[in-house]
């Protein structure tokens, strides 16, 4: 700053950045002085985010090293170009979410030895343990969130088979089909389509 200028070393964006980082740095620093080892403890998750955006600070290369500086421009041009495959992707998982609650919710309960309970109303009213699905449909939420790890591959042969085990006859085919549907559309076809639109960037 004292080189530069106050008005030449504000126009750099660069420097700018890299002052937000060691003001930062610096209130980590102060802070971890003034406050005792139990405290410290207590609050150790925030002074373990604040110490990770020192690492920020190597984003500067960019300014000599042009082959990033190519990968930044990409990877920035490449996010405005999947604006359209995110509404693509939050309906899929919005269509899919509400289909499950329509089938799913309140309905898929086990009992504490991880057997399934049939009726869930009369096991409700008799006054039983009742062990609701970690990844349920319950609400839009939960919906939302199953269906997000269904897509990614989280165990999603695990969920389907949570859901599979209370139907009966025809009903198992159909929520299998459900999930297999989930993969291959979402996983399959979907995530393939966002990284074709990453690589098209590059290879341009």
């Amino acid at each position: 700053m004292m080189g530069l200028g106050v008005k030449n070393y504000v126009r750099d964006s660069f420097n700018l950045f890299d002052a937000i980082v060691v003001l930062l740095s610096l209130v980590d620093v102060t802070i971890s002085a003034a406050l005792t080892q139990e405290q410290i403890g207590s609050l150790s998750q925030a002074f373990q985010a604040l110490r990770a955006l020192r690492l920020l600070r190597v984003i500067k290369l960019a300014r000599s090293w042009t082959k990033l500086q190519d990968i930044l421009s990409k990877t920035v041009k490449s996010l405005k170009d999947i604006s359209n495959f995110s509404v693509l992707l939050g309906l899929f998982m919005y269509i899919y979410a509400l289909l499950g609650m329509e089938m799913f919710a309140n309905n898929v309960r086990y009992t504490l030895d991880d057997d399934v309970i049939y009726d869930v109303p009369k096991a409700m009213t008799s006054g039983a343990i009742i062990i609701s699905p970690r990844m349920s449909f319950d609400d839009i939420n939960k919906a939302l969130t199953t269906i997000f790890c269904e897509i990614m591959g989280e165990d999603w042969n695990v969920y389907m088979y949570t859901y599979v085990r209370p139907q009966k006859g025809y009903m198992r085919y159909m929520v299998m089909g459900y999930f297999l549907s989930i993969m291959v559309i979402g996983n399959i076809m979907l995530l393939s389509l966002f990284t074709a639109i990453l690589l098209q960037n590059f290879e341009d």
